[in-house]
């Protein structure tokens, strides 16, 4: 079995080059690569979660993947919790379900005959909504009825692992306290994989038979607060395969998609200066 995840793609109704790189991808992917299942961890939409435009033109445009896609959010979909929030955005239950309409549950399970995939909503963990209660009352559910002998790859947006040592200024990973009650559900099943995005880079490091996998964006480099050791700063996608009880990942290229910076989209400043005016 072949999963792609991808990640961070930024995508906004103003087009240009996050766009470009989407549709490059996705010409990859259905011509060359022709996946079994494709996994979007998050942000899929530029900044901002209170722009419909950003969201329906985000919709329109991952229907060009052909394989079947499952998609959970970030924090540019729905915002984030913690009181240091980027720009002041948090996880309310209206973002969350603005996010649900247009593409989809914010945490599933998919079964399929190679192995069990299951996503979360890593922006409710640490919020205090009652849709973070809900979601812990399907995670204990779920971890207590996955099937014996087939591997488990759980995605989210925000690492399950901590990233730095040092806190940033806004919450790189999930945090302590929600990842010490994951750990505490995952250690039920036979966890293989755990894919993230957020961070902009490709890491991949083995946690005794679980993978830690941080997916590349494929929208623009980013710089983020703190050393991140053992990582590669290149955009991409990864593909996992399932042969059996194995759970393998590789990082890919986009054949001709640039490696870009923030400073060379303009529609990241020109989304930036919208939400200023609107505050």
């Amino acid at each position: 079995m072949k999963i792609v995840q991808i990640s961070d793609t930024h995508l906004t109704a103003a087009g240009g080059p996050t766009e470009d790189a989407f549709r490059l991808l996705s010409q990859h992917l259905n011509d060359d690569v022709r996946p079994d299942l494709v996994v979007h961890s998050g942000d899929i939409q530029v900044l901002d979660p209170d722009d419909a435009a950003d969201r329906a033109r985000s919709r329109e445009l991952l229907d060009l993947i052909h394989a079947p896609l499952l998609v959970i959010p970030g924090n540019h979909d729905v915002g984030m919790p913690g009181m240091n929030a980027w720009a002041g955005i948090s996880v309310t239950d209206q973002r969350i379900d603005a996010h649900v309409a247009a593409f989809g549950p914010d945490h599933w399970r998919h079964d399929t005959e190679e192995a069990v995939l299951l996503g979360i909503n890593s922006e409710l963990l640490g919020s205090g909504l009652q849709l973070e209660a809900d979601q812990w009352s399907w995670l204990e559910q779920t971890f207590g009825d996955l099937p014996e002998g087939r591997p488990v790859l759980l995605f989210l947006h925000k690492p399950l692992w901590s990233v730095t040592d040092e806190p940033g200024d806004h919450q790189v990973d999930i945090g302590p306290v929600a990842r010490d009650r994951l750990l505490s559900l995952v250690e039920r099943v036979d966890l293989r994989a755990v894919g993230c995005g957020h961070l902009h880079r490709y890491r991949q490091v083995q946690r005794g038979r679980t993978i830690e996998v941080w997916a590349p964006a494929t929208a623009f480099l980013a710089v983020v607060d703190g050393e991140l050791p053992d990582s590669r700063q290149e955009l991409g996608y990864v593909e996992y395969t399932v042969a059996g009880d194995e759970v393998s990942a590789e990082f890919r290229l986009v054949p001709g998609m640039p490696q870009l910076t923030v400073d060379d989209i303009p529609e990241i400043a020109a989304a930036i200066q919208t939400m200023t005016a609107a505050v």
